[in-house]
């Protein structure tokens, strides 16, 4: 049975990493320059691949040159539009906060352009300053009637329900959490992707295992049930086909 691991850097692995042949990536991008590497990485295996200015890399890098790196997303065709969204975590400051707002605008505008689903990088802002605070609640009235899946999903069991009600997907790691348990036990099976975010959270994409282990002791399933689901959800999400 193929595994899907609906979001990894692969193209930032070690050189010498092996992917196992049980496990099948979503290759995804988060700025101008990993779009570049993904998109090249992506194509030459034959691998699906989403691209996206995240909010993280707005941050970063400002947004002087939005117009630029929407074209390259544009010009490449990619299967969603990723990773983006609103982290209230990175923005120091109200005008840094606004300029991701402004990104993802342009992403939510690129992806009804093209057709394509979003996937959504969000975290709230956990310390009293100016920036605003519930990034899930923002990015759920920006991107309203659009189809998403919630990479890394953060936020509570309420907010989760509401997304799945409206047609989107939660993504779910390995890492354990109260709140994670109440989401995976609240979400219906045909709405749970799995992800390893490697190599910066799970160090590889093996770390799916774990996530598809995790579903299943919560839902009181089989891992093969789970792995089953996860993957149909994937291609489904991702318009793509495996034999």
């Amino acid at each position: 049975m193929i595994l899907i691991d609906s979001h990894t850097h692969l193209f930032e692995m070690k050189k010498d990493y092996l992917l196992p042949a049980d496990i099948y990536p979503v290759v995804a991008g988060y700025s101008h320059g990993a779009n570049k590497k993904a998109t090249t990485f992506a194509k030459e295996h034959g691998y699906p691949f989403i691209l996206g200015i995240a909010p993280q890399s707005t941050v970063k890098e400002g947004i002087s040159k939005l117009d630029e790196w929407v074209g390259f997303i544009r010009q490449n065709k990619p299967n969603a539009i990723g990773e983006v969204g609103l982290d209230y975590k990175w923005a120091e400051t109200r005008q840094q906060a606004d300029n991701e707002k402004i990104v993802f605008q342009k992403m939510i505008e690129l992806a009804k352009e093209m057709k394509l689903p979003l996937v959504i990088h969000s975290r709230n802002n956990p310390v009293e300053n100016d920036v605003p605070k519930d990034a899930v609640e923002d990015i759920l009235a920006m991107a309203t009637g659009m189809k998403l899946l919630m990479h890394f999903y953060s936020g509570s069991e309420e907010q989760a329900m509401r997304i799945v009600e409206n047609g989107g997907y939660i993504s779910i790691m390995h890492l354990r959490s109260k709140e994670r348990r109440k989401v995976i036990n609240s979400v219906p099976l045909n709405r749970l992707l799995v992800e390893s975010d490697s190599p910066y959270v799970g160090r590889t994409p093996e770390s799916i295992r774990e996530a598809i282990a995790y579903i299943a002791e919560v839902k009181n399933v089989g891992t093969a049930v789970v792995a089953k689901a996860t993957s149909e959800n994937a291609m489904k999400f991702f318009n793509f086909h495996l034999e």
